[in-house]
């Protein structure tokens, strides 16, 4: 074979046919990048709407959690404290004993000095006031 020699035209055919083939890689490569990207933007926009699902269901928890705080608020408020119990419980305890203890003597001399007004009086027959005397006892 004999040699031949490259000749400027052919340098260029030859850079023409290099350029080619790297534009049409150029115009594959892109079009895999824009495939590539629509299917991530395509699961971008999946979670988005997850989020935005979730977005929803978050705010209606937060107004439940908002009643359920104003319930809360209005409950402790209306709750007395074990002091407060303790204190009022024996304050009734007390005043229990005193109508028990000493109302009793006090109601006695009550009776006791009314069926003699009774008596003095005349206002009642003797029999009815034997039986004032039994249940004044």
């Amino acid at each position: 074979m004999a040699n031949k020699k490259t000749t400027i035209g052919d340098l260029a055919k030859i850079t023409k046919a290099g350029f080619d083939e790297t534009r049409k890689d150029r115009v594959k490569i892109r079009s895999e990048i824009d495939d590539l990207a629509m299917a991530v933007k395509s699961g971008f926009d999946g979670v988005d709407r997850r989020f935005d699902k979730v977005d929803v269901r978050l705010n209606k928890v937060d107004k439940r959690i908002d009643k359920i705080d104003k319930r809360l608020i209005r409950t402790e408020a209306m709750m007395v404290t074990k002091d407060y119990l303790d204190d009022r419980l024996a304050d009734l305890k007390g005043d229990v004993i005193a109508i028990i203890t000493g109302d009793g003597g006090r109601d006695k001399l009550f009776k006791t000095k009314l069926l003699a007004i009774i008596k003095r009086n005349k206002l009642a027959k003797e029999s009815e006031l034997q039986i004032l005397l039994k249940l004044a006892r």
